[in-house]
Parts: C-alpha cells; sequence; structure tokens
C-alpha cells in the first residue's frame, strides 16, 4: 500500500511586514496576484492586520502588519539575512503551468521595472528569482522534465542521511561559472 501526503497542497504561507503598502502594490500590482482577504484584530493595546493574495488553486500567501502585539523593537522581515542565512534558504517557489506562461510571466516582470535576480535551469525545472518588499526570495518555476525530480522514498532518504559530505558532488550552483545559472544584479 502506498501512503499518500495528508495534505491536500497549501492553505496559505504566512510572512511580516513593514509596508503594507509596498507588499500589495508588489503582489497585487505587479506580479498579478490579486488581494482576496483581510482581517483587521485588535490585541490587548495592539492590532494586527492579515492579508492574503490569490496564489491560484485555492492557495493565498498572507502577511502580517503587526503594532504592539508581541514583536520586539526594530524586528525585521527578511526571514533569511534577518537569520544570518544566505538570502536564498528561506523562500517560495510559486508553479508556473507551462514555459510560454513562464516567459509572458518574465516579460510581465520586466515591464512593472520589478528586478529578476537570475535565472537557473535545474534540469528538472526552470527558475527566476526576485525579492519581495520584506526581502523574501521568490522564485517561479516552470517543470521542464518532471521524471528527473521523482525519485522513491528509499532513493531520497539514502541520498539525505546515507550520503557523506566528502560524497556529494559539487554543487550546480556555481553563479556566473555555470551556463545552467544567469544572474542579472
Amino acid at each position: 500500500m502506498t501512503l499518500t501526503a495528508p495534505v491536500q497542497g497549501i492553505h496559505h504561507i504566512a510572512f511580516g511586514t513593514k509596508c503594507t503598502r509596498a507588499t500589495y502594490e508588489f503582489y497585487n500590482d505587479k506580479l498579478g496576484m490579486p488581494l482576496m482577504h483581510t482581517e483587521n484584530h485588535k490585541l490587548k493595546d495592539g492590532y494586527f492586520r492579515h492579508f492574503f493574495f490569490d496564489m491560484g488553486m485555492g492557495q493565498a500567501l498572507g502577511f502580517f502588519e503587526i503594532h504592539d502585539v508581541g514583536e520586539q523593537p526594530n524586528y525585521r522581515t527578511d526571514p533569511s539575512t534577518g537569520l544570518g542565512l544566505p538570502i536564498w534558504v528561506n523562500h517560495v517557489s510559486f508553479r508556473v503551468p507551462d514555459m510560454a506562461s513562464y516567459e509572458a510571466f518574465r516579460e510581465r516582470l520586466r515591464e512593472r521595472g520589478v528586478m529578476i535576480l537570475g535565472e537557473t535551469d535545474h534540469d528538472f525545472c526552470q527558475s527566476m528569482y526576485l525579492l519581495d518588499p520584506n526581502m523574501l526570495m521568490i522564485e517561479f518555476s516552470v517543470d521542464t522534465d518532471t521524471e528527473k525530480f521523482g525519485m522513491t522514498h528509499d532513493e531520497a532518504y539514502k541520498l539525505l542521511f546515507d550520503t557523506p559530505p566528502e560524497q556529494i558532488p559539487e554543487s550546480a550552483y556555481k553563479g556566473r561559472k555555470n551556463p545552467k545559472v544567469k544572474i542579472y544584479v
């Protein structure tokens, strides 16, 4: 019997923002993800707004604007660099249905002045990367060879837990030296 995941995709993912207007303009106006829901809540002496953008297929991307609800002074919203990690570690990757849509979306971004940081051919998908106003890495990916992405649970487990560091092959992320990685900044 094959076990399946007990979930059906993502209901929503949520992040913090310090500038609701910039976040709204980025996701709604520039990326074309419609604002689909907003909640305003009082909490003791403070308040917060929780708002959501439609990612399609019943999935949402949410943000919190918070004021005096327990946040630390000078809190940061950059989920990777704020924790001392490279910018690309914590990110969200959105699925693009096909290469024509991917190319049209790239053109939309350029027309709206969104800086694309780079693109990568991962052998199983093509991805482009950008940063949102909260310093969250955003990736847009189109599958190019789904057979290269799948493996059995045992194969994945072995690579995850039974591969010593000295047996890990050189990474595909060679920056400017790798012809499969295009860096625009």
